[in-house]
């Protein structure tokens, strides 16, 4: 059934929901990190492409504010939301809107709303709300990752809830971007009476996933629940915790990619350590001191990125704690006639697939400390082997060379006393030798008996075998 031609929505809206980070354990309490205004800057240059100048002077106010929350649930704006109207649209269609920027512990989230309060919109109008994909992850890049959740009411005939809603998508983005992305009906479920569809592409990180619901109201209580709100911050929080998750497992795969070439660049390491032995032991000195600097340097990296992977798997543990306490929540708000199994999926695949994941991966990964650690000890130890038996080898060589040249310096000075004494006198000498010269040859010589004395006395004894 050709939807696009024969069903209309009432009161279409597009939100966004961006999570971007403010604060970072790196950092020091309360210091923010460099870019934690992004979503409010990237509000201003949505307010210039879509021609809503209130939206552009969002940063302006938060910063008036000081970036202070007005309330425990996390406004910043006194007022709460930025109400908007932008210029007309095509066929008479009028864009309007809201933004609500939030602070919810160490995050910004940002709840950005774009609608026609038209009775009827044709779904060929849809790409209004949606312009260029100015709303896709590609173009927010929010840190922590984002969800659009698409709400409105079909005006016609539908036979096939699950086709009206993946006409929606393909209006909302475009076929060729649906194409593209890879994006797929992942799950459907009913929340406030009506029927939901998740749809998703599966990228690992969040800055590439994209998240979208279709929400359509075909209940009778819909409405009225949903313009009540009671189901508003259990919502983000729960969106808000899925997000966190989804950065951590990224975050997570990201560590263990570099946590694998560190340990590849050591069992490098290893392997040519077995090959050293057949090289002279000038070159294994060399390449072995080289070593003693490279490798704890990679051992560093490699315990950092250890911890980290605890760290992220806390992340997850924690948050889906949360997103637990904002599920209930959310069930109590909820109709009896309400499905939210698609929600306590993710719930599950956290705890027990992304959780467990990174516990296999430390398993394997651990040993590897111990192997950086022993290797580091056995290469320092034949360094300082090497290295004492060259500074015993020069402190011999420098005993010998100072015990002949003082020999000899003692010899000439008693041969250069008595030169020209009767001791020397007696000599009879056809060719009588110059005292200088006569002077050299003792001292030369003396140096010579000196220093093989030296030689043989500072000579290593041979270790004697026990029991002989």
């Amino acid at each position: 059934m050709d939807y696009f031609s024969t069903v209309k929505v009432a009161y279409p809206k597009l939100t966004l929901y961006a999570f971007h980070l403010k604060h970072s354990l790196a950092l020091k309490p309360k210091q923010p990190v460099k870019n934690a205004n992004h979503l409010w800057l990237k509000c201003q240059d949505l307010g210039k492409q879509l021609g809503v100048p209130k939206l552009e002077t969002l940063p302006a106010l938060i910063e008036k504010e000081n970036n202070k929350k007005t309330s425990i649930t996390g406004e910043i704006l006194p007022e709460r939301i930025l109400t908007f109207t932008a210029i007309k649209h095509n066929k008479n269609l009028h864009l309007s809107g809201e933004a609500n920027p939030l602070e919810i512990h160490d995050t910004y989230p940002l709840d950005l709303t774009l609608r026609y309060p038209h009775p009827e919109v044709q779904l060929t109008d849809l790409r209004g709300l949606n312009p260029d994909d100015c709303l896709l992850p590609e173009n927010i890049n929010a840190s922590l990752g984002q969800t659009l959740v698409f709400f409105a009411k079909p005006v016609g005939q539908i036979d096939n809830e699950q086709a009206f809603a993946d006409a929606c998508v393909v209006a909302l983005l475009s076929e060729e971007t649906v194409r593209k992305l890879k994006i797929y009906c992942q799950h459907q479920g009913q929340l406030l009476g009506s029927p939901i569809f998740e749809y998703n592409n599966d990228a690992d990180s969040p800055e590439e996933q994209c998240h979208l619901l279709i929400w359509l109201n075909t209940h009778s209580e819909t409405t009225k629940l949903e313009t009540d709100g009671k189901y508003y911050y259990p919502f983000i929080d729960l969106l808000l915790c899925r997000s966190k998750i989804i950065y951590a497992r990224s975050e997570a795969i990201w560590c263990h990619e570099q946590a694998r070439e560190a340990y590849s660049e050591l069992e490098q390491c290893k392997q040519e350590f077995k090959e050293q032995k057949n090289n002279p032991i000038d070159l294994k000195f060399d390449k072995f001191n080289q070593w003693l600097q490279e490798i704890p340097e990679i051992s560093f990296n490699y315990v950092d990125y250890l911890r980290d992977l605890e760290l992220h798997k806390t992340t997850i543990q924690t948050n889906s704690k949360n997103y637990r306490l904002s599920l209930d929540k959310l069930n109590k708000i909820c109709i009896k006639s309400d499905d939210l199994e698609f929600v306590s999926n993710f719930l599950e695949l956290a705890e027990d697939t992304f959780v467990e994941q990174i516990n296999t991966d430390l398993a394997y990964l651990t040993p590897g400390q111990n192997l950086f650690d022993q290797m580091i000890g056995t290469i320092r130890g034949i360094v300082e082997v090497e290295q004492a038996k060259r500074d015993h080898s020069l402190e011999r060589t420098i005993q010998v060379l100072g015990i002949a040249f003082g020999g000899g310096a003692i010899v000439s000075g008693v041969v250069t006393e008595h030169i020209d004494k009767p001791f020397a006198q007696q000599i009879n000498f056809k060719y009588p030798v110059h005292p200088l010269v006569l002077s050299l040859l003792w001292s030369l010589l003396a140096t010579v008996v000196f220093g093989m004395m030296a030689w043989l006395v500072t000579k290593p004894k041979p270790k004697r075998t026990k029991g002989k």
